[in-house]
C-alpha cells in the first residue's frame, strides 16, 4: 500500500478559501482600530498644544498667535514644544482666539470641544 504525502488540490483550495473568509471579518475591525487611535492622536496633540500655549500665555501675559510661537525660541530662550505637530494626514492645528484645533477625517477637533463634530471645517 502507498502512503499518501501532502495534501490534494480541492484540500488546498477549501483552506485557502476558509482562512481568506475569516481574514474577511477581521480586516474592519482593524481599520476601525487604526480609525479610532488616529483620532485618539489628534485629541492628545491638541492637550499638548494646549498645555504648552497655557505656558506660554503664563510667561507671555498673551496667548500664542500660532503654534510657530510655540516652536521657536522665546527672548529667554524657552521652547514650549520641539517641533511642529501635525494630524495624521498631514494636516496642521491651528490657534485661534485661544482655541487649539485641528480638522482630521471630516471630524473638528478643539480643546473647547467635549468630543468631535461630524463633517465640521
Amino acid at each position: 500500500m502507498q502512503t499518501r504525502n501532502g495534501f490534494s488540490l480541492l484540500e488546498m483550495l477549501i483552506c485557502v478559501s476558509l482562512v481568506l473568509i475569516f481574514a474577511s471579518f477581521a480586516v474592519p475591525r482593524f481599520s476601525s482600530a487604526t480609525k479610532t487611535a488616529q483620532e485618539a492622536k489628534v485629541q492628545a496633540d491638541i492637550r499638548t498644544i494646549s498645555n504648552a500655549a497655557a505656558l506660554y500665555e503664563i510667561d507671555h501675559g498673551v496667548f500664542p498667535a500660532s503654534i510657530d510661537d510655540l516652536v521657536t525660541k522665546d527672548s529667554d530662550g524657552k521652547q514650549y514644544l520641539q517641533f511642529k505637530p501635525l494630524t495624521p494626514d498631514k494636516g496642521e492645528y491651528q490657534i485661534a482666539d485661544g482655541v487649539v484645533s485641528a480638522d482630521y477625517n471630516n471630524k473638528h477637533f478643539s480643546s473647547d470641544a467635549a468630543s468631535a463634530q461630524e463633517g465640521k471645517g
